[in-house]
């Protein structure tokens, strides 16, 4: 088994982790809808299930715009602590605030260190405001 290997990496709009350990993922998209840019999207939840070899573990989330750059400032650093009975850990990490400077298709990304252990695809769309009477 690989150190660590990314199964499942969701964006949704609320998760939360049960006392025995089951996730619930609530409103799982792949798209946001903005009437102008740049925008904010309030909150949202990342769900990610790895497979892991027991102990400790070094990830980041980072968001990446079309153009590659990077677009959290501050990319979430967690540490997930794999017990030694155990061969998966499951991650439910709250974004707040996160703000969009291109419309056009983004990524999620989940690093140990430098390697990329996997991605998600996002669309941000830019919806223009129908004037009332106008179909």
């Amino acid at each position: 088994m690989a150190d660590l290997a990314l199964h499942t990496l969701l964006l949704c709009d609320y998760a939360i982790t049960a006392q025995d350990g089951k996730i619930s993922a609530i409103g799982v998209f792949s798209q946001i809808n903005v009437t102008r840019m740049p925008a904010t999207h309030g909150r949202c939840f990342i769900v990610a299930i790895l497979e892991a070899t027991p102990g400790p573990h070094e990830l980041t989330i980072q968001v990446i715009a079309p153009s590659g750059r990077a677009s959290l400032q501050q990319a979430p650093r967690l540490t997930i602590q794999v017990p030694p009975t155990a061969t998966s850990a499951n991650i439910v990490a709250e974004l707040k605030g996160m703000r969009f400077e291109e419309i056009g298709r983004h990524r999620i990304e989940v690093r140990a260190g430098d390697a990329v252990l996997g991605s998600s695809p996002f669309t941000v769309n830019l919806m223009l405001r129908q004037q009332p009477g106008n179909a």
